[in-house]
């Protein structure tokens, strides 16, 4: 068996996340939703005519976009790489792009060889942009960088993230704890940019953690109030969740390569 790496674009604005899901309907009963995923999946069995088994290195969520997504999958041939990405981007939606196709050893899995991935989130503030509002998060109000940096700092290390987490009664997590390895908070002309590197994130984690470092840089929490949601259990929150439609799956590091 060959062993595909594949770098994929996307804009998840019209999906469902990565995961293939199914909906229920009383009146037609299952329907599948349109996931990132269930595209590829369905230009693969048209390219090859072979159902494959894909592995990805993260799923995205409903509405969240990756620069570079990573994924591996294995067919029973080899074939022209140059010409595999042309026929996938043939056939993929316009919203979903193949960056980049190699051949990796057997032994490569794109989820259990991730060392680290990089979140980007995009803020628009201080002045609305409609080319931006499908991308980003409008603040209104001024946002103070000092401060955001400051809230930053407070996530760097290995907490329990549980209060940043999404509940999922379909899967029973043991572990809420994760390690953020960096922040960076850039300026930019519409806002800023924030990146947050880490070894894995929980459901919602991303979105929660920039959440608190909105609310921090607007002055409506303080310190006390994040330091006690990461040294705590369960616990009520005032914490916002991020709308899905800043954040950007920007970065995936392996032993072997940075993909950026």
């Amino acid at each position: 068996m060959i062993n595909y790496l594949i770098v994929i674009e996307y804009d998840g604005s019209n999906y469902h996340g990565w995961q293939i899901q199914n909906n229920f309907s009383a009146e037609i009963g299952k329907i599948e939703l349109k996931t990132i995923s269930g595209e590829f999946l369905k230009a693969i069995k048209k390219i090859t005519g072979i159902d494959i088994e894909l592995f990805v290195s993260g799923r995205t969520d409903a509405g969240v976009h990756a620069l570079n997504q990573v994924a591996n999958f294995k067919l029973p041939f080899l074939l022209d790489l140059h010409k595999l990405k042309s026929s996938l981007n043939g056939v993929l939606p316009s919203d979903i792009a193949v960056k980049s196709i190699e051949i990796v050893h057997d032994s490569f899995h794109a989820t259990f060889n991730t060392i680290s991935k990089t979140y980007l989130y995009k803020l628009n503030n201080g002045f609305k942009s409609a080319l931006l509002s499908k991308y980003s998060w409008y603040i209104k109000d001024s946002l103070n960088l000092d401060l955001m940096k400051e809230a930053s700092k407070m996530f760097i290390g290995n907490y329990n993230f549980v209060n940043f987490a999404k509940s999922d009664k379909k899967r029973d997590i043991e572990d809420y704890f994760r390690t953020v390895i960096k922040i960076n908070i850039q300026k930019k002309n519409y806002g800023f940019n924030i990146y947050i590197e880490g070894d894995g994130f929980l459901r919602h984690m991303v979105r929660r953690i920039i959440g608190a470092i909105v609310l921090y840089g607007l002055g409506k929490i303080n310190i006390e109030n994040i330091n006690y949601l990461l040294n705590n259990g369960k616990t009520p929150s005032n914490i916002v969740k991020a709308p899905p439609d800043g954040l950007f799956l920007y970065s995936i590091k392996y032993e072997h390569k940075l993909f950026c």
